[in-house]
């Protein structure tokens, strides 16, 4: 039967087959036009299941990927260093929360692989569900993995899976800036790891994460020629105070992150100065740190994106030990 006989009445001049395709409600074609959306019910997105991964045989499989595959991959494309991980020894026997600044798709793999085994294989990490949860494939590889988990980053209903996980004697690595620095200075940190410290009762390991925008910055898909070196650096684990509420907790962990960072780049003398750089300067009578006018702190002094940019792509020096009392 032709289409005009399907349709009633004479065929119109000019209507193809294409203009006819276009009229069927192919697949997952909605009925209500997208300008319309808005006025529709929301339907509540349903959680990427990833209890799977955090089975027997997916731990054993991603400790073996991470060892054999991932640690080597690193220490043939970067020159890595760790420095703090022995703090885990203050925590045994409990979770932890692992929080540290978010630049580089290097960041996850570079801490898990810092990680003590048996600290690693009880340990997932927090992922964006509109990213890496937003595709099967996607999703399914990074769970097994990494052992990532989705986290809801665009005001939905929170998940309550992380909580669940810390009850459950998971470790979490958590970051809290929420996506990778566009520039490499560390963004404002959101209060979800701060509340799942106190939801949970759980102590948190700060740890800065250096020279990985320099390394594998947005918009590459693997990193500098040249080994450029990456720096993980733990510090002592942190609670809560009395009376402390989510967001001063969130204002302590971001400044003790930038404090190993500083540590990292300096001394730990240097990093104790108030207002200390990168570079070891400080505050009075020096230029500001870039990493702290991106911040968006009070006091901050806006610096412009070059001179962030700059300062994050300057490689970390060669790890050496460093006395308390250089300055």
């Amino acid at each position: 039967m032709s289409a005009a006989g399907r349709f009633g009445g004479p065929p119109r001049p000019g209507v193809g087959a294409r203009e006819l395709a276009r009229g069927f409600r192919w697949g997952g074609r909605r009925l209500v036009p997208a300008s319309a959306q808005e006025y529709r019910r929301a339907v509540p997105a349903r959680e990427f299941p990833t209890a799977w991964a955090r089975s027997g045989p997916a731990r054993a499989a991603r400790t073996v990927f991470l060892e054999s595959a991932m640690g080597p991959l690193l220490h043939a494309a970067l020159t890595p260093t760790v420095t703090g991980a022995e703090v885990f020894d203050a925590v045994e026997g409990g979770p932890v929360l692992v929080v540290s600044n978010h630049s580089s798709h290097l960041d996850a793999p570079m801490l898990l692989c810092a990680l003590p085994r048996r600290v690693r294989e009880r340990t997932a990490v927090t992922a964006a569900a509109d990213y890496f949860f937003e595709s099967t494939w996607r999703g399914l590889s990074s769970a097994l993995a990494f052992g990532t988990v989705p986290i809801e980053r665009r005001g939905g209903a929170p998940s309550s899976t992380p909580v669940d996980l810390l009850r459950d004697g998971w470790n979490l690595v958590v970051f809290p800036e929420g996506t990778r620095s566009a520039d490499g200075a560390r963004g404002r940190f959101r209060l979800g790891a701060a509340y799942l410290a106190v939801t949970a009762g759980v102590p948190v390991v700060p740890a800065a994460v250096r020279g990985a925008y320099a390394a594998m910055p947005r918009g590459r898909a693997w990193p500098a020629a040249g080994r450029p070196r990456v720096s993980v650096r733990f510090g002592q684990p942190m609670r809560p105070g009395d009376g402390e509420d989510v967001r001063a907790f969130t204002a302590r962990l971001s400044a003790e992150v930038d404090r190993l960072g500083v540590e990292d780049a300096t001394s730990w003398w240097a990093s104790l100065r108030p207002g200390a750089a990168a570079d070891g300067t400080a505050a009075d009578g020096a230029v500001p740190s870039p990493r702290v006018g991106a911040a968006g702190g009070r006091g901050a002094v806006p610096v412009a994106r070059w001179r962030r940019v700059w300062e994050a792509t300057e490689p970390p020096a060669p790890a050496r030990s460093r006395s308390p009392w250089e300055h």
